[in-house]
């Protein structure tokens, strides 16, 4: 049976027995100890009926069970599934009528994924809950034999797609992003963001290094900033919105044994970046994840980052930048970004294509439009189908969009585009304000002007409490409440 990711916790258990694997809120363990933990719980999920082939849903919080079900569900042959506990029963419906799942194990932190009989489990301190569905046990799951790992995609413009990835695939991803992050048994990175989206390759990467994983209890800037110091941390990996509350922190306190801050999941303002190196007297680095690629872009770790830019090439990657003919663009104009390396996705699940398929020697089409310097950093700009086409002249909405998000009483944009008679399309956002701001449509129209290009500049804007994300954190680019006036 092919187990090679779960020997990544063998190898860490053998390496690092007596060192801290994971603190959580029921507190920490030991590498000897997740790994032993693990082997009880895939006994009983071999006695329960999981088996090679099978697709199994993993669901739960932030948490050393969480990561406990992921590794027992592939020791056993399955291929898992990460679910977010904070999914909804129609998102629930939806996934198992579209991934065929045999079952879902979860921690019952969230909906009961699956009505009707289940089984309970012990798990340390918890009790995890594994319910079936109604699909054979005979029938796999994907077309792979050695089928590991199916995520979804975000989504943010479109239908999710379901990233499958084998053993194979993943082993070579952690290894290549081991080295790109350069962690050792020494580091312990502050953990803020979902495990259901960031567990391959992150988590992996992290017990591959035998680093401490430390879970925060929530997001509170002085939550984090107190357990940093308490638990020594030295990397902080997260989203700009965690950057956004620690730079607000008006409090005296450091993390002064943070050695990196690592910005992912979207493109980071670069005012909150700013504000965040004086408070804190580090630079933020921005890195660039694709569930297809794994963590192909990292800028520098040495200090000498620029916050905007997405940085370079990890060793054993390449990137092509093509305009809409398939042919380099040059230094400086913006292309399609293309990526090809090791550790790629090997199929999406329905409808069933393999990634020789879907890419053109190697480049898997990211969506993604970007800027390349001559130097090779790489700065994204925006994706292709948001791209908003005003007269010939490109907007890309992120850019807008951190503009807007650094205005003193935004919290919160989304810019997307709205048909016009005569430009063809015109630039409209909606934005949410701090506590008891008033919208003031000409002050923020000026405050555009002075730092976008007069196309660029919003020609409606709409005060709105809430703007859709997906499960992973990114606007949904597909709803506009501005459309629904």
């Amino acid at each position: 049976m092919m187990v090679s990711t779960y020997k990544i916790l063998e190898s860490a258990a053998q390496s690092w027995p007596e060192h801290i694997a994971i603190i959580d809120m029921d507190g920490s363990i030991s590498y000897l100890q997740l790994y032993q933990q693990c082997e009880k719980l895939k006994t009983v999920l071999q006695q329960a009926g999981v088996s090679q082939g099978m697709g199994l849903g993993v669901m739960g919080r932030n948490s050393t069970a969480f990561v406990a079900m992921m590794f027992a569900g592939m020791a056993c042959g399955a291929t898992v599934l990460p679910l977010s506990h904070q999914l909804k029963q129609a998102e629930i419906e939806q996934i198992l009528k579209h991934t065929e799942l045999h079952a879902i194990i979860d921690d019952c932190s969230g909906t009961i994924p699956i009505n009707g009989q289940a089984t309970s489990i012990r798990f340390l301190q918890q009790k995890l809950r594994l319910a079936w569905t109604d699909i054979s046990r005979e029938q796999s799951i994907t077309q792979l034999a050695d089928a590991a790992f199916i995520r979804y995609t975000s989504g943010t413009t479109g239908t999710s797609k379901g990233v499958v990835l084998t053993h194979a695939s993943i082993q070579e991803r952690v290894d290549i992003t081991q080295v790109a992050l350069g962690l050792t048994p020494n580091d312990a990175v502050l953990w803020v963001l979902p495990m259901a989206f960031h567990f391959l390759v992150t988590i992996l990467v992290y017990i591959r290094s035998g680093v401490k994983i430390i879970v925060t209890k929530d997001l509170l800037a002085q939550t984090l900033i107190d357990t940093a110091n308490q638990h020594k941390a030295t990397m902080l990996y997260a989203s700009p919105i965690h950057f956004r509350l620690l730079a607000a922190d008006l409090s005296d306190k450091s993390m002064d044994t943070l050695k990196y801050a690592i910005s992912t999941s979207s493109g980071i303002p670069i005012d909150v970046a700013d504000k965040f190196k004086v408070r804190f007297n580090l630079p933020v680095t921005q890195a660039y994840g694709i569930i297809e690629a794994g963590l192909p872009l990292l800028d520098t770790l040495s200090g000498n980052t620029i916050p905007q830019s997405v940085g370079f090439p990890i060793a054993g990657f390449s990137v092509a930048l093509l305009n809409d003919d398939d042919e380099l663009v040059i230094d400086g104009e913006v292309g399609r970004l293309a990526i090809r390396g090791p550790g790629m996705f090997d199929a999406y699940l329905k409808p069933w294509q393999t990634a020789e398929q879907l890419m053109d020697n190697g480049w898997f089409m990211t969506g993604d439009l970007a800027v390349r310097e001559s130097d090779g950093r790489v700065t994204l700009c925006g994706r292709e189908k948001t791209m908003i086409n005003i007269s010939g002249n490109k907007v890309f909405p992120e850019e807008v969009e951190l503009i807007l998000n650094s205005h003193a009483e935004i919290i919160n944009s989304h810019v997307f585009s709205r048909e016009h008679a005569l430009m063809g399309e015109i630039v409209a956002a909606e934005v949410i304000l701090t506590e008891g701001a008033v919208l003031d449509v000409e002050s923020v129209l000026q405050f555009c002007r002075v730092q976008l290009s007069t196309f660029k500049v919003p020609q409606q804007i709409k005060h709105v409490t809430e703007i859709v994300h997906t499960q992973s954190g990114k606007i949904k680019r597909s709803i506009a409440f501005a459309n629904h006036e």
